[in-house]
């Protein structure tokens, strides 16, 4: 499985535990990580999609689009 690569910083500790639990598993640290995180989504509860549409009153309009103008002007940090 191909994928993009993405950095993280992380302490020591927790890359070494990365690294030793991987070793564990007899795979890399990356193949860890990367089956830890894709196991970490949950779906929404269903209490939360009870609540979608549950709301009385008028429905919820899109706003209009603010121009650009509009905006504070940012500093790069």
């Amino acid at each position: 499985m191909a994928g993009k690569a993405v950095t993280y910083y992380l302490d020591e500790q927790v890359i070494q535990n990365v690294k030793d639990q991987a070793a564990q598993e007899g795979i890399s640290a990356s193949a860890y990580a990367n089956r830890r995180l894709a196991s970490s989504r949950r779906p929404w509860p269903e209490t939360m999609l009870a609540l979608l549409g549950s709301l009385g009153g008028e429905p919820l309009e899109e706003p209009e689009e603010l121009p650009w103008e509009a905006d504070l002007p940012r500093i790069q940090l």
